[in-house]
């Protein structure tokens, strides 16, 4: 089941994420699964380990991915509002985005660096052919990107 939400969902679905906080809150838990499950580096979901890598380097290097799928038709209702106070005080109210991982990771990279150089001291040897070979050439230099910049090494 892990499996099939990994497949259907979180790969192919990532990119669609908006919002800054809401894809820092996205790249912290897909770095999670990559990182701190042993199943998805050795284990039944090794083969999305790659592909859920990749679509983790989209959602920070690609631009939102806006369309539309063509099974999916929404009609627009257009909704007639009257004028009420507090309806209009809400809707002009300002809206402050509340950032969760405050204090806990300030840029996704980074983090996303510093977890992988700790699987790889976990597992010497594992990750940099599953990244050489699972990745295309630019998500490859991505990556690389940022652990020279986190500073860390993966073997």
């Amino acid at each position: 089941m892990f499996g099939m939400v990994l497949e259907k969902l979180f790969i192919p679905e990532v990119q669609k994420v908006s919002g800054n906080v809401e894809k820092k809150i996205i790249a912290f838990g897909m770095t999670k699964i990559l990182c701190e499950l042993d199943s998805t580096i050795v284990g039944q979901y090794s083969q999305f380990w790659a592909p859920v890598l990749q679509s983790l380097v989209a959602l920070f290097e690609l631009p939102v991915d806006e369309t539309i799928p063509d099974d999916e038709h929404f009609i627009e209702i257009e909704d007639t509002l009257e004028y009420q106070a507090s309806y209009s005080q809400l809707v002009f109210a300002g809206h402050r985005d509340r950032d969760p991982l405050a204090g806990v990771v300030s840029d996704p990279r980074i983090y996303l660096a510093q977890c992988l150089g700790k699987l790889s001291v976990k597992h010497p040897g594992k990750l940099n052919p599953l990244i050489t070979t699972g990745l295309p050439p630019n998500a490859v230099s991505f990556l690389q990107r940022y652990c020279m910049d986190a500073n860390v090494t993966i073997t």
